[in-house]
């Protein structure tokens, strides 16, 4: 069934993965000798391109229930049959869409809707599948921790994100290929979006996922996305790139694929990157950032070939160019719409700060203007027709949801009324985890979550961490730093026992009298290689350890959770998401993990202070007027202050020594922003004041 080119591919990935799989790798030889030949072949692809953290979180069962299915629909359905094999693998077998918990759900997408479609032309099917789609879910703005399709299912409500991944789903589990397109950031809005494409007759079309339309290439967002200045999609591997799809090549572990002209006017924009004497830079990285939530956004990386230059189609709009090789970087703006060539050259590093200029700099960026090019238009039966289906799916969606509410329990429990009508079907583990018995410390697990937990938790992982000791902490601190199995946006797993296990009683009374030991036990023993994963996607506490592997974040999650199972509170930092542990009643950075980001644990007394004035009555919001960056390396990393505000038109920060932009902007009715941007230096123990600035100007420029 599969060409000789896909078996070479499958096999040759797959057998690099071997070091990174070694704890686990005799297991799955072994179940991969028990597959089908067929099988086979598509479990080395799965597991040869799959992010290395996937193979420790799931079992194998799990991959190999996407192989079957996509081999059923290979056989048994004509459209399905009737693919292009490179549009099999990456849209229809492949099992992650985004960042979600992966689980065996395609079987049960397909039993739902295989009667629904049954006798229906592919573009009939799309339409019904997405009706089906918006009577189980429906927008609701969430945490960033994206659910699973099966999660939607059960609650009901999601983020776009969480909804375009619930549409492929389904979309795939009935063979039709789809995928999730996506624009990091609008240039005229302070937000973003991600949408359905599904694969018919040879092209791509595009819907909004649970947003029924009578007609494809129809959808609320149709006239914001040409005005976009990117538009991506991905797969997981580099097997056999579309031609027809600019490519704009691998960031980690993701191929990524230029979307933009099929949406929006666009001009090939020619980056030129040189050194200081004027000579061409091979090999230099170019990051193209949008304005966006008062923070400058990259949303593509690309590599300067050997004249320097590198090329990419985008919107005519502007946007800010960053290049970087070493430690040393350059940047500058680029109006698309003026001029379809920038050239910048390098000669800034964090070392030689003599570009700091602590000025004020300000700029207009101009949004990309409205180009329709989708003007397709449903016929007045077919809005008729939209405007009742979707009200009759909303009564079956909310009818639905209704019934699950459980009023005995409620009243039972009043104060987490409101968790149990946000669990949705979910319910069930709440009652199991609730009642079980009159521990207190129930009550307050429950609260001490993220609000998506409860549409997604299990009764049995909460059950895992139980086992604290409250002592003399106070309750603030028990139940958010060492009662909360959450650390931060990771897959709740039962870590706790899994740690007490896994090291011997001489480690752990070790990391207990000096957690530092426990960075150093990570540090040591935990790797990772971001050519073979995501980082979107944290690996578990638990899959750490078995995998020996981990990115930066996971490598913090589960210094977090070796001490909260040592019963040491401990947290990532608000701010910077540092890791802390509690020593002597305050949370404390980590020595050597401040050693690691190249700057010395500093004393109180040497923080700088950093006073910020602002003119009294204006309005000031962190990430929509303005932000704090400091620049780490060749980047401005943004300071997480988002609830902060100013106080009789004062802001004071305590800030380590480095270098600093800040950012102001104001939003136009049009779309464009007008902006401030000051870098500035900070030295130890400085006392700095700074007037911020918000460039007004006059309406007949707006």
């Amino acid at each position: 069934m599969f060409s000789t080119h896909l078996q070479e591919y499958a096999l040759k990935k797959y057998k690099g993965r071997k070091k990174y799989y070694d704890s686990i790798w005799k297991e799955i030889e072994e179940n991969i000798e028990a597959c089908t030949e067929e099988e086979a072949v598509l479990m080395r692809f799965l597991y040869g391109t799959m992010p290395v953290r996937d193979a420790g979180e799931y079992d194998f069962s799990i991959f190999l229930s996407y192989v079957q299915h996509s081999l059923w629909l290979r056989k048994n359905v004509e459209w399905c049959r009737k693919l292009p094999e490179e549009i099999f693998v990456h849209h229809v077998l492949y099992y992650r869409i985004n960042s979600e918990d992966i689980s065996d759900c395609r079987r049960f997408f397909y039993e739902q809707l295989k009667d629904r479609i049954q006798g229906m032309s592919l573009e009939e099917a799309v339409i019904e599948i997405n009706y089906w789609c918006a009577e189980h879910a429906v927008y609701e703005s969430t945490d960033e921790r994206t659910a699973s399709p099966m999660t939607l299912f059960r609650c009901g409500k999601g983020r776009c994100g969480e909804e375009s991944t619930f549409a492929v789903t389904a979309y795939r589990s009935v063979g039709i290929p789809a995928r999730q397109v996506y624009t990091p950031r609008w240039a005229h809005c302070d937000d973003n979006h991600a949408w359905v494409e599904v694969y018919l007759h040879g092209k791509w079309y595009f819907l909004g996922a649970c947003e029924p339309e009578e007609i494809l290439n129809k959808g609320w967002f149709t006239v914001p996305a040409n005005r976009a200045v990117l538009i991506h999609s991905r797969t997981f591997s580099d097997f056999m790139t579309d031609p027809s799809e600019e490519c704009l090549g691998k960031e980690e572990l993701l191929t990524y694929y230029n979307n933009t002209p099929f949406y929006a006017k666009t001009r090939e924009l020619t980056v030129t990157v040189k050194d200081r004497k004027g000579r061409p830079v091979e090999g230099a990285f170019v990051s193209l950032e949008i304005l966006n939530m008062a923070e400058y956004s990259p949303v593509v990386t690309l590599v300067t070939d050997s004249k320097g230059e590198a090329h990419i189609s985008i919107g005519l709009g502007d946007v800010r160019v960053r290049a970087w090789k070493g430690e040393i970087f350059g940047e500058t703006k680029a109006s698309v719409k003026e001029s379809a060539n920038v050239e910048l050259v390098l000669e800034r590093s964090a070392g030689k700060p003599d570009w700091v200029t602590d000025e004020w700099e300000q700029t207009e960026l101009c949004a990309p203007e409205e180009y329709p090019l989708h003007l397709e238009k449903e016929t007045q039966e077919q809005k008729d027709r939209k405007a009742r289906r979707l009200k009759e799916s909303n009564q079956i969606r909310e009818q639905r949801f209704l019934a699950y509410y459980d009023e005995k329990l409620a009243s039972a429990y009043p104060e987490e009324s409101e968790i149990f009508r946000t669990a949705g079907e979910n319910i069930e583990e709440i009652r199991a985890f609730l009642t079980k018995d009159d521990n207190p410390d129930r009550k307050r697990m429950l609260h001490s979550l993220a609000v998506k937990d409860y549409k997604d938790l299990k009764a049995d992982i909460l059950e895992d961490h139980l086992s604290c000791e409250q002592g003399s902490l106070s309750g603030e601190v028990y139940e958010k730093y060492l009662l909360c199995p959450r650390i931060h946006n990771e897959e709740l797993t039962p870590y706790r026992s899994f740690i007490r296990a896994y090291f011997k009683e001489e480690e752990k009374e070790r990391f207990i009298q000096d957690p530092e030991q426990i960075w150093n036990y990570i540090k040591d023993t935990i790797h990772y290689d971001k050519e073979v994963d995501y980082r979107t996607i944290c690996a578990t506490p638990i899959g750490c350890l078995k995998m020996k592997q981990g990115n930066p974040m996971a490598q913090r999650i589960l210094f977090a959770s070796i001490c909260r199972s040592l019963n040491i509170p401990a947290r990532l930092n608000t701010v910077t998401l540092a890791p802390e542990y509690r020593k002597e009643g305050v949370f404390t950075a980590l020595q050597s993990f401040a050693a690691e980001q190249e700057a010395k644990s500093i004393a109180k007394e040497n923080m700088a202070s950093l006073t910020l004035k602002v003119k009294e009555g204006s309005k000031w919001d962190y990430y929509k007027t303005w932000t704090i960056g400091k620049l780490e390396g060749v980047h401005f990393e943004t300071l997480n202050y988002e609830d902060i505000t100013f106080e009789n038109s004062t802001l004071k920060l305590m800030l380590e020594p480095g270098i600093y932009r800040i950012i102001t902007t104001k939003r136009m009715p049009n779309g464009n922003q007008h902006t401030s941007l000051r870098v500035f230096r900070l030295e130890r123990a400085e006392q700095k004041s700074i007037e911020m600035m918000l460039w007004e100007k006059e309406a007949k420029d707006m």
